[in-house]
């Protein structure tokens, strides 16, 4: 066999099955080549690689296997669907192995093939367990698939795990970790992620493994699904509230694309004490002694709502008597979506990222006090709202204060109503509210004040009206809107002519357009640039149907 002390290839190399052995400085270098391997190839070296140029193309199709390292630069392209595998049990047993430079695809789901650096497959059979990605806005993503435990690979620990950092100085917060591992796979599941150590029931058992520890990014597919993000910090072992945390995503219809999430521990939280909806004053918050995930969106505007389950790794948690998800450090999503335990608790109807958006959980343990209200909410003719309360033990009560919000956080007073009984026995109360449209939701609450000035609420709750037939005919996006314009898509059976109709807060015609719009797919761009910051209000009108949404320009 033919040894190599380097390989460096200016025009088109054709590699069946070579090995090219020894340590770092017998090396595999493309520095402007498109290099093609076959299926059947295997290539093995012994040293690092490194492939840079804007004309370097690696069309792999077999398997590579490197003992050393793997460098590239902005401009290197990688096709093909070969594997990549990372394994050091020879010459350099022993040593940490590491990704350094744009193996990446440069870009949304749009650049994959176009831009695009990244591994098809990637194998991780590092003999320390780890591979490190090296240098601040690195980013390694895998198109198909990593196994974090190859088979047939020698000496090898039982798992691998990627570490989105430089091996010597490993930060305490996920916002420190200057590289991103991603996997560009926009399938749902865990398929892509193959060997990881998910545990639904919590993994106490050993050291976790198996995971991305830093920053994980995934391609989301337009039409949804659940997305898993194996992620977390430091190796830890039983019973240790560090490590691997598991949370998944689990998407409706959507625009976020690329979504990347890192973990770390949260700041205090100021929900401590106030009511939640479930029946309990919140006691704890995690994000201090536990941590909290942090969610971005790559084009940061994204839309479309989703579900989050989580399924902590640890289990060093105060008793609560009910548990739910928080997102922003506030109470959002489907209200009253509450569990008894912090495993597999779920919380459904989150719309959008912040930048970034932090998700974590809360308990309660105190019961409120002793006037228990319970409200309710009945829609009447689908043209308003009758809000219901009722105290099964008013005691002590002034008068009563209705209370909505548009999106389950910021709650404004509508209306009062003086208490009635105050002589502990069960009192009854109703309120109606015209000032609401279809297609919306509303969240209704009540809050008491009491002769001593002291206060306590209700249960929130969630209502709406029957969206007109329009709603399942047309979606405006995005939303929040930017300069670049509010898009009006319709999917109509056959044509119809419509009227478009901005209103800005204060009820100012902003913008109106009649158009014909014809069967099947359309779309319409309204231009938004000179808009100002703020809310604004889209009509759309055919015959009688109408649809209002509410959009705002940022």
């Amino acid at each position: 066999m033919k040894r190599f002390s380097s390989i460096c290839l200016g025009l088109v190399g054709l590699l069946m099955a070579v090995h090219l052995p020894a340590q770092h400085n017998f090396e595999f270098n493309n520095e402007g080549a498109l290099i093609v391997t076959s299926a059947a190839a295997e290539i093995y070296v012994w040293g690092d690689v490194h492939q840079e140029g804007s004309t370097a193309t690696l069309n792999h199709n077999g398997l590579l296997e490197v003992q050393g390292n793997m460098f590239s630069d902005g401009q290197f392209q990688q096709r093909g669907t070969g594997t990549v595998r990372l394994e050091n049990n020879d010459i350099n047993s022993g040593e940490r192995q590491f990704i350094q430079g744009s193996y990446a695809v440069r870009g949304g789901q749009s650049q994959i093939g176009t831009d695009d650096g990244s591994f098809y497959n990637l194998e991780l059979a590092n003999t320390q367990g780890a591979v490190h990605l090296l240098g601040t806005g690195v980013v390694a993503d895998v198109r198909n698939a990593v196994d974090f435990n190859p088979a047939g690979a020698a000496g090898s620990p039982p798992v691998n795990r990627i570490v989105t950092h430089d091996t010597l100085t490993l930060p305490t917060n996920g916002s420190g970790y200057l590289a991103v591992f991603g996997m560009m796979n926009p399938a749902p599941g865990l398929g892509s992620f193959v060997n990881n150590s998910v545990a639904l029931g919590g993994n106490m058992s050993a050291t976790d493994v198996g995971y991305v520890q830093g920053n994980l990014r995934r391609a989301i597919g337009a039409t949804g699904g659940a997305y898993g993000y194996l992620e977390g910090l430091e190796p830890a072992g039983a019973s240790a509230a560090r490590g691997f945390q598991y949370i998944l995503l689990d998407f409706g219809v959507n625009n976020y694309d690329v979504v990347t999430s890192y973990y770390e521990q949260g700041s205090p939280n100021s929900m401590i004490g106030t009511p939640s909806e479930c029946g309990y004053n919140i006691t704890y918050f995690a994000g201090v002694d536990h941590g909290e995930w942090m969610f971005s969106d790559l084009n940061g505007n994204g839309s479309g709502t989703y579900e989050v389950v989580i399924w902590p790794q640890d289990g060093i948690w105060p008793v609560q008597s009910t548990w739910f998800i928080t997102k922003d450090n506030a109470i959002q999503g489907t209200l009253g979506d509450c569990g008894p335990t912090t495993t597999g608790l779920d919380r459904a109807a989150f719309n959008g990222f912040q930048f970034p958006s932090e998700f974590d959980f809360a308990g309660g343990s105190i019961i409120l006090d002793a006037n228990e209200l319970i409200a309710g909410v009945r829609p009447i003719d689908n043209r308003y709202f009758e809000v219901h309360w009722t105290n099964p033990e008013e005691v002590r009560v002034a008068d009563y204060e209705v209370q909505r919000s548009e999106d389950a956080v910021a709650f404004l007073p509508i209306g009062r109503e003086p208490a009635t009984g105050n002589d502990g026995a069960l009192h009854k109360y109703m309120q109606a509210d015209h000032n609401v449209q279809a297609a919306r939701d509303y969240y209704y609450r009540i809050m008491y004040v009491d002769r001593d000035g002291n206060s306590g609420y209700s249960n929130a709750v969630r209502a709406r009206l029957d969206e007109s037939s329009l709603g399942a005919l047309v979606e405006i996006f995005p939303v929040p809107v930017s300069s670049e314009g509010l898009t009006i898509r319709t999917n109509l059976p056959e044509g119809r002519p419509f009227t478009f109709t901005v209103y800005d807060a204060i009820g100012k015609l902003v913008h109106a357009q009649e158009i014909e719009v014809a069967a099947g797919l359309s779309e319409r761009i309204i231009a938004t640039q000179d808009w100002s910051q703020g809310t604004y209000f889209v009509h759309l009108q055919s015959g009688t149907e109408s649809l209002v949404k509410q959009v705002i320009r940022r």
